[in-house]
């Protein structure tokens, strides 16, 4: 019975392991759009740059 018991229980442990794992991810996407539309939100009705414009600022 006891080892039927610790086989369930690390069954449970190791799904929620995987599922906290999968959260955290899910997590931090959800935080790397955030960021992109704050920049977004912060940049708006600014003048963007060409490709070119970036490349001779750079220089």
């Amino acid at each position: 019975m006891t080892k039927i018991l610790e086989r369930e229980i690390d069954q449970t442990v190791r799904q929620k392991r995987q599922q906290l794992s999968e959260i955290r991810a899910e997590v931090e996407d959800l935080l790397d759009y955030l960021d992109v539309l704050e920049a977004r939100a912060k940049d708006a009705g600014k003048p963007r740059l060409t490709h070119d414009q970036m490349k001779k600022r750079s220089r």
